[in-house]
């Protein structure tokens, strides 16, 4: 089941593991309605983020290099220089 957000008229906020479908819950008295931001995932009782942009960006050109090896750069929009700095070289 996801971790949602839950915030309360009064602004409170808290975090709920619940069934995805789920769009309010009550806690000792208090209603609570889903914040729809992004949200993270429960793996094992741990909460999982939502990886940043750069980590991202890093994934999909590994994803590419274990597909094609260095051979996709040749169809990249994207200069050697821009692609060494997404990685952090």
């Amino acid at each position: 089941m996801p971790i949602y957000t839950f915030v309360s008229e009064g602004g409170e906020v808290v975090e709920e593991i619940v069934p995805s479908k789920t769009t309010h819950i009550t806690r000792e008295g208090v209603d609570y309605k889903r914040s729809m931001g992004q949200e993270g995932f429960s793996l094992t009782g741990r909460a999982v983020g939502i990886p940043s942009q750069a980590e991202q960006v890093k994934g999909g050109y590994y994803k590419l290099e274990q597909e094609h090896g260095s051979r996709f750069l040749r169809n990249s929009q994207f200069t050697t220089k821009q692609i060494k700095s997404a990685w952090g070289f």
